[in-house]
């Protein structure tokens, strides 16, 4: 767990640096991907070599093998260091559409918050209106009854 929050500041700190010049910045970022993904490329060629074969019945080379996994760690470490790995991989849209949703639930709470106030409002009224009545049924009552102990 140390390891991995001296790791985690080592590239906060990578990355802060590396914001004050935007080219070389850029640059790593560019260089990054590029290795990644020719490492991931390259070594999923090498697998399709062992699976279906290259048709000459040559040993395989393991050092094409090695240089692709030499790229895509490179790659990796390259873009944790400037922080595009999940910016590039997990991507804007995925981060954008939980923020959406976070909007629509944020609005759906809003509007269920006003909603409550309105309908507390309008109870408090039918009470205020329904003591009113009663009120006004009982004083209509004694009246009532005043006059028929009257007569």
């Amino acid at each position: 767990m140390k390891l991995f929050s001296s790791i985690r500041k080592f590239l906060k700190e990578v990355r802060g640096k590396l914001s004050n010049y935007p080219i070389i910045y850029a640059i790593f970022g560019a260089v990054g991907i590029i290795l990644f993904w020719r490492g991931i490329w390259h070594t999923a060629d090498f697998f399709s070599l062992i699976f279906i074969g290259d048709g000459t019945g040559e040993p395989l080379n393991y050092a094409y093998l090695f240089d692709s996994l030499l790229s895509a760690i490179i790659g990796f470490i390259l873009l944790l260091a400037t922080g595009l790995f999940v910016n590039d991989f997990i991507g804007s849209q995925m981060v954008s559409t939980a923020i959406k949703e976070e909007k629509k639930i944020e609005k759906i709470t809003e509007e269920t918050e006003s909603d409550e106030e309105k309908e507390k409002k309008r109870i408090a009224e039918f009470e205020e209106k329904f003591e009113r009545v009663t009120n006004h049924l009982d004083e209509h009552l004694e009246s009532i009854e005043k006059k028929l102990k009257d007569k």
